[in-house]
């Protein structure tokens, strides 16, 4: 057997490509957090309960009707989420030196009583929560400070498919934010709301900065789904699924979440019927445009869908001008839109088109509403849904 050995004042082996190319990639990422971390804080939260159903958006199970015991199937305490976050740091991302921070909304889903906020330099301030965007997960919290480091944001129109990105959190504590990187996998999603993201993202950084090799940020961390409550999309943490909010979609929405407003999930207060897949094929061959939108099963009374004029048995074909195929495109349109909102439904009623206004309401709102119909006399004309559109 032979050994090799190294001889005194030997000339030591060269590194291998490989390892020169680690070094040099080590070295980049932490040159892209070192220009960035005095703008990553670390938000702490103090009090709080599990979110009620209709505040989470999460449409109770259960169905109404003539002859239904009152309120059965219509939960509104604690929702039992498929996964709980834990209590615990998370981060946030100075955008103003007067003390204005992004971070996500996931954060306050408990309705924390206390909100502290700890520099880069571990001053800890009292902060208060302004306003939350609960569609896009974003949250903008205050604190009473000045010249504090703002970050510097990547232009929209620079980021690329297949760019390194690194996700960066304070949630664990410690000297330095804790870094992950990856690549932008994909643009555009959540309606144009986010870039897509295989760098880890966890309730460590949710609400922290997903940043470039210049350690400009590209977005705001969150998790993301197409439905659900409140902490909804949590459950992919660390998986290479990951989600950022752009800076175009934010800036859409900061100055009323500067102004103390915040933004719901809208609904029509509508049931929509599932179709049975082997007639919809078949018809789909004989009658192409008659399989095109989303028949309604039933309305919600009061809610908005019933005062515009929708009706059980409408194909809902357009929303707003954007024209509907089926249940997952509306149910994907209607994430975007906030309660409060006036949008115009196109629907298909028998041999004619109808197009009807109507203003979206809360998940609250339709909650309530087919509350009072569950409770509501047998004898009534009541007839409600469990779905939250």
């Amino acid at each position: 057997m032979f050994l090799p050995v190294m001889l005194m004042g030997a000339d030591p082996a060269p590194e291998s490509q490989a390892m020169v190319f680690e070094k040099a990639r080590a070295a980049v990422i932490r040159g892209a957090v070192a220009s960035i971390e005095k703008s990553i804080v670390t938000i702490e939260t103090i009090g709080g309960a599990q979110p009620l159903a209709e505040q989470a958006g999460t449409p109770p199970p259960g169905r109404g009707g003539r002859g239904r015991p009152p309120g059965r199937g219509r939960p509104s305490g604690p929702v039992e989420e498929g996964f709980k976050l834990a209590d615990g740091p998370t981060t946030g991302v100075i955008v103003s030196a007067d003390g204005l921070i992004l971070t996500s909304s996931v954060n306050f889903a408990r309705n924390p009583a206390l909100i502290t906020v700890v520099l880069a330099d571990g001053s800890r301030k009292s902060a208060r929560l302004l306003g939350v965007d609960y569609i896009r997960r974003i949250a903008l919290v205050k604190i009473d400070a000045s010249d504090l480091p703002a970050c510097e944001w990547a232009e929209p129109g620079e980021v690329e498919v297949g760019q390194f990105a690194i996700a960066c959190g304070r949630g664990l504590g410690g000297e330095h934010p804790a870094a992950s990187l990856g690549i932008i996998s994909a643009l555009g999603r959540r309606n144009g709301s986010a870039v897509q993201t295989d760098a880890k993202t966890s309730p460590v950084n949710y609400g922290g900065p997903l940043i470039d090799i210049d350690g400009r940020v590209v977005g705001i961390v969150v998790p993301m789904a197409g439905e659900g409550g409140a902490l909804a999309g949590a459950e992919w943490y660390d998986s290479g699924i990951g989600f950022a909010v752009i800076k175009p979609r934010i800036d859409r929405v900061m100055p009323q979440l500067a102004a103390g407003e915040s933004f719901w999930p809208g609904r029509m207060g509508v049931q929509l019927a599932i179709p049975e897949a082997s007639l919809t094929a078949r018809l789909d061959e004989l009658f192409p445009w008659a399989t095109k939108g989303v028949k309604i099963e039933s309305v919600v009374p009061g809610s908005p869908a019933e005062k515009a004029g929708l009706e059980a048995d409408d194909v809902i074909v357009a929303l707003s001008g954007m024209p509907i195929a089926d249940r997952m495109e509306l149910q994907r349109r209607l994430s975007d839109m906030a309660a409060g909102e006036k949008i115009t439904v196109r629907v298909r009623r028998t041999f004619r088109t109808v197009d009807v206004d109507l203003t979206l309401a809360t998940a609250a709102e339709i909650g309530r509403l087919m509350r009072e119909a569950d409770e509501a006399p047998a004898g009534d004309e009541a007839t409600t849904q469990s779905s939250s559109d």
